[in-house]
C-alpha cells in the first residue's frame, strides 16, 4: 500500500503509524527513549528548581528573614542546579552518539534491502514510485531525524507541564478556595483557545506540507516539486568521470534550463505555499500573545489586590506560562509527530517487500571437489514490463571443469543466462538444476557463493585497492596480490607506493585513477580471490582491441585451473580455447560445438560471424 500524505487518516491509523515507527526505533537502540525521557525530566527539573529558588528568596526578602540563611538556601540550590545541567549534558551527549547510529541503522536498512532485493522487483514501476516516495519524504521531513525531534519535544513538553502544575498546585488552589475560582474558569477558556489556534496553525502548515509534496503528478512535475531538479543538475561536473561530458558537449544551457527556467515555473505553486506558511504562522503565533499578555494582566491584578504574596505571584506566573506555552507545543507537536511518522512508513512499507528469491531453505553441499553440475531445463525469461522473451526455451548442461564460451550479437541473451544462472533473476518457465535440484530450493546467499563474475559493468568503489579486490574491509593481504599479479596488474602495482592501501579515485586526496584496462584487471583479480568453482566473464573486455582481449581472456584460464568457467563475447577469436562455444542469436541457442565443428557448418551463424569479423583478427 503506496503511502499518501494528502489523503485523510482515521486517528487510530495515525495512532498505529507512530507505534510502528516507535517500535523500529526502539528496536535500533532499547535504550534511547529512556534517556529522552531522562533528559527531559533533568531539564524540568532545572526549570522548577531555579523557580523556586526565586520565590523562596523573594518571600524571604519581602519577610525580613537572615540574609545568610538565603544566601545558604541559594548555594545549595546553585549547586544542585549545576549538577541537574552537567548530569543533562552527559545524557545529551550520550544520546547524539546514540541517534546517529540509529540514524545510520535506519538508512542502511533502506540500502540493504535495495542490494538484496530481487530484480525483478526493483524493475517494477511500484517500487521506484515507492522510492521516490522515500525520496520525498525525506527530503521534505529531514527523514528519520524528525521522529527524534518531536518525541524530544514531546517529552520535554509532557515533563515541564507536570512541573507546573504541581509547583503551581498550591497556588491555583489558594486562589480557587479564596473565592477566585472564576478567574481559573477564564484561564482554562483561554487555555482551550490557545489550544484551538495551535491545531489551526498546525492545519494549515500540514495544508501546506501536502499541497508542496502532491498527490497525482507526472515525472516532470514530480521532480519539479521535490526539487530533484537542482540535486540533479547541480551534481554533475564535480570530477572528471562526472563533468568530461558537460564540458565538451557544453551542456551548462541544459543544466541552466533544469535548475533555473524549471524553477521558475513553479511561482504560482509558491505562492500559494507561502498563503498557507503565513495563515499557519498568524494562527500559531496571534493567539500565543494575546494569551500571554492576558495571563500577565491577570497576575499583575492578583499582585495589586494583595492576594498573593510576591513570591507566589511569580511562582504563579512562572507556572502559568510554562502550561500556555507547554499547552500550545504539544498541540502543535503530536500531529507534528503523526505525520513525521507517516512519512516514514513508506520506509517501512519498502522494507516489508517479499522477495521470492530468498524463500529457499535448503542447504548448499559444499564439496571440496567442486563437483557441482547445473542444468537448464526448456528456461523462457523476459524481463519486468517487457513485451519480448529475451530467452526463450533454453536448455544446455555445463559439465564439471569444462570451458564454454559464449558468443552471439548484442541482445541475444548471453548476460540474461549469466543473470539467470546467478539467480539475479528467476525464469518465469522451466528450471535450473544444480545436481538435480531446482535452484530455487537453495539458501539464496549460500548459492551465491558458488560463482565469481566479472560483468562488462564491474563495479570499483572508492576504498582500498585491497578492499575492492577482497569486497571486505578485512583480507589476506598475500593473496590479495597473488590475485593482483596473476591478473597482470602486477607492473602497475609495482608504481604504487602504497600498495594495495591505495585508494582508488580521486575521491581522496591520494586517491589514483585507473585506465579501462587497470580496471578490468582489478575486477578480474576480485573474481580469483574469491575462490568459487564457478567462474564467468561477461565481456569485461569490450573496449579492448581483439588481440588484447584474448591475452587476457588466456591468462584467465591459466587461473581459473580445473573450474568450470564461461566465457561471453561477441568477439569469436577470444573464445577458441574453449572445450565448447555456445551460439546464442535472439534468446535461443542455435549451435554448440568446437570452433573447427561450427567452421564446417557454412550455413550456420557462426561461420557468418566469423567471417564477418575476420578481417579484425590477428593470429593468435
Amino acid at each position: 500500500m503506496e503511502t499518501d500524505l494528502t489523503s485523510k487518516l482515521p486517528l487510530r491509523e495515525h495512532i498505529k503509524n507512530i507505534r510502528k515507527v516507535l517500535k523500529v526505533v526502539r528496536e535500533l537502540d532499547k535504550t534511547f527513549f529512556l534517556y529522552t525521557g531522562l533528559k527531559a525530566l533533568l531539564d524540568s527539573i532545572g526549570t522548577y528548581v531555579g523557580l523556586l529558588l526565586s520565590v523562596y528568596i523573594l518571600d524571604q526578602l519581602a519577610a525580613g528573614a537572615d540574609f545568610r540563611r538565603s544566601f545558604l538556601v541559594a548555594a545549595v540550590t546553585c549547586v544542585l542546579l549545576f549538577a541537574v545541567q552537567f548530569c543533562g549534558g552527559m545524557l545529551q551527549n550520550r544520546l547524539n552518539v546514540r541517534w546517529e547510529i540509529i540514524y545510520r541503522k535506519w538508512d542502511c536498512m533502506t540500502e540493504e534491502k535495495i542490494l538484496k532485493m530481487d530484480f525483478a522487483k526493483i524493475d517494477d514501476p511500484k517500487t521506484r514510485k515507492m522510492r521516490e516516495r522515500i525520496w520525498q519524504d525525506n527530503n521534505w521531513g529531514a527523514g528519520i531525524n524528525t521522529i527524534r525531534w518531536y518525541m524530544a519535544n514531546i517529552f520535554s513538553r509532557l515533563c515541564r507541564l507536570a512541573g507546573a502544575l504541581i509547583v503551581g498546585a498550591p497556588v491555583f488552589l489558594y486562589i480557587a478556595q479564596a473565592g477566585s475560582a472564576a478567574i481559573l474558569l477564564v484561564l482554562a477558556v483561554i487555555l482551550i483557545a490557545l489550544a484551538a489556534g495551535s491545531a489551526l496553525g498546525t492545519l494549515y502548515e500540514k495544508r501546506l506540507q501536502q499541497f508542496m509534496m502532491g498527490k497525482e503528478e507526472t515525472d516532470e512535475e514530480r521532480i519539479e516539486n521535490a526539487s530533484l531538479a537542482w540535486d540533479l543538475a547541480m551534481n554533475y561536473g564535480h570530477s572528471y568521470r562526472e563533468g568530461k561530458d558537460i564540458r565538451l558537449y557544453h551542456g551548462y544551457s541544459l543544466l541552466r534550463y533544469w535548475t533555473l527556467e524549471k524553477m521558475l515555473k513553479r511561482r504560482p505553486r509558491v505562492w500559494e505555499a507561502s498563503r498557507n506558511s503565513g495563515k499557519s504562522n498568524f494562527c500559531g503565533s496571534f493567539p500565543s500573545g494575546i494569551v500571554e499578555c492576558g495571563a500577565y494582566l491577570i497576575v499583575a491584578l492578583l499582585a495589586l489586590a494583595g492576594t498573593l504574596t510576591i513570591g507566589n505571584v511569580v511562582r504563579f506566573a512562572g507556572c502559568l506560562r510554562n502550561i500556555f506555552s507547554d499547552v500550545s507545543e504539544l498541540v502543535y507537536q503530536l500531529p507534528q509527530l503523526a505525520l513525521g511518522a507517516r512519512r516514514q512508513v513508506s520506509t517501512l512499507e519498502f522494507l516489508e517487500i517479499e522477495d521470492e528469491m530468498y524463500k529457499g531453505k535448503l542447504p548448499l553441499e559444499k564439496r571440496s571437489d567442486n563437483l557441482y553440475r547445473i542444468e537448464f531445463r526448456n528456461v523462457s525469461f523476459k524481463y519486468p514490463n517487457a513485451e519480448q522473451y529475451a530467452l526463450r526455451h533454453f536448455s544446455m548442461e555445463l559439465k564439471v571443469g569444462e570451458k564454454l564460451a559464449i558468443v552471439g550479437m548484442n541482445g541475444s541473451g548471453k548476460t540474461t543466462m549469466i543473470k539467470l544462472l546467478c539467480r539475479l533473476y528467476d525464469p518465469q518457465e522451466g528450471e535450473i538444476l544444480l545436481n538435480g535440484v531446482d535452484i530455487r530450493k537453495f539458501k539464496h546467499e549460500e548459492y551465491s557463493r558458488l560463482f565469481s563474475v566479472v560483468f562488462q559493468d564491474y563495479q570499483l568503489f572508492s576504498f582500498l585497492l585491497g578492499e575492492n579486490v577482497a569486497v571486505s574491509g578485512s583480507y589476506d593481504e598475500t593473496k590479495v596480490l597473488k590475485c593482483l599479479e596473476g591478473a597482470g596488474l602486477g607492473p602497475r602495482l609495482a608504481e604504487l607506493e602504497q600498495g594495495i592501501h591505495t585508494y582508488l579515485y580521486k575521491d581522496y586526496e591520494d586517491g589514483v585513477e585507473f585506465s579501462g584496462g587497470e580496471a578490468q584487471k582489478v575486477a578480474i583479480a576480485r573474481s580469483i580471490y574469491k575462490k568459487a568453482p564457478f567462474v564467468l566473464l561477461d565481456e569485461p573486455t569490450a573496449a579492448l582491441d581483439p588481440l588484447a582481449e584474448f591475452e587476457i581472456y588466456k591468462r584467465f584460464d591459466d587461473i581459473v585451473e580445473d573450474k568450470t568457467a564461461i566465457y561471453i563475447s561477441h568477439r569469436l577469436s577470444s573464445c577458441r580455447f574453449c572445450h565448447k562455444i555456445a551460439v546464442f542469436h535472439e534468446g535461443r541457442l542455435i549451435q554448440q560445438g568446437t570452433h573447427e565443428q561450427l567452421l564446417q557448418d557454412r550455413e550456420g551463424k557462426y561461420y557468418e560471424m566469423w567471417n564477418a569479423q575476420a578481417q579484425y583478427y590477428v593470429e593468435t
